[in-house]
């Protein structure tokens, strides 16, 4: 057994995961846990899987009886690490694609930081026109809790964070539907020290049909719900959950425009 595991959903999508599966380096040191959330289109493949999966650690696969949301995937997914006694946990969703040493860097960064125990890093989006754009996340302490009263300041699919964190406070949250990691991550912003490396570790699949997109309004709802429960009375707090509420009530099609104007690379 490695010192680290790497959790991946999967629904109805065996060839994105094969693909993730397949971008580990073949000199990390790390286990993945995959839990099919009640797939019924499409079922994993475990022989492909093996194939793709070049990296020095098990594939281990939990079957849900049926589809209960990613919330519910990713908690099986860390009850079972947790009980397996690992030190770290990475997340990887199907599509997405790692750099093929990026939790070696990670795994560093948190050996030599034992304060820090959410760490992500900066991401690039891409479909299948190629890279869209990158996203480069505040990197220091200070600077993920300002952002977090905007946003979240992590990119899910690029986090690692330490198992004792998960003993600590539990598992995913289930009362905030498409919006599971914000407001998980803002119980480690609230208690521990975090950070993200500067360099591009993850490549994320940008598609319509994300979770980002394709549940926008219940998103931004939440994270409107969100914002209201670490609401600080600052003058931020007040523009940051004004922002937030305005961009709720404005269709997506004008938000784009004005990013755009402004040379804003994110579009959710």
């Amino acid at each position: 057994m490695n010192r680290t595991a790497l959790l991946i959903p999967h629904f109805n999508n065996p060839q994105g995961l094969a693909a993730s599966l397949a971008s580990v380096g073949e000199h990390e040191q790390i286990d993945a846990f995959i839990v099919d959330d009640g797939s019924s289109r499409q079922r994993i493949d475990e022989a492909a899987c093996a194939r793709a999966w070049q990296a020095e650690g098990e594939l281990h696969f939990i079957y849900l009886p049926h589809n209960q949301g990613i919330e519910h995937a990713l908690n099986t997914g860390l009850q079972a690490i947790l009980e397996a006694g690992y030190e770290y946990i990475a997340r990887l969703d199907c599509d997405d694609l790692c750099a093929p040493d990026r939790f070696t860097k990670q795994m560093a960064f948190l050996d030599s930081h034992s304060d820090v125990y959410l760490l992500g890093s900066a991401v690039t989006f891409f479909d299948a026109s190629g890279d869209r754009f990158t996203i480069n996340q505040p990197q220091t302490h200070d600077e993920i809790v300002r952002q977090m009263h905007d946003d979240n300041a992590f990119t899910h699919p690029t986090v690692m964070f330490r198992a004792a964190g998960v003993k600590a406070l539990g598992l995913y949250p289930t009362d905030c539907k498409a919006a599971e990691d914000f407001a998980y991550f803002w119980r480690f912003v609230a208690r521990y020290q975090t950070a993200n490396l500067a360099e591009v570790l993850t490549r994320s699949e940008y598609n319509d049909a994300g979770i980002s997109m394709s549940h926008r309004r219940q998103q931004q709802a939440m994270r409107i719900k969100l914002l209201w429960r670490y609401f600080d009375y600052s003058p931020r707090s007040f523009i940051k959950i004004s922002k937030a509420s305005l961009s709720f009530a404005l269709p997506v099609s004008f938000t784009r425009k004005i990013k755009r104007l402004l040379g804003m690379g994110k579009w959710d």
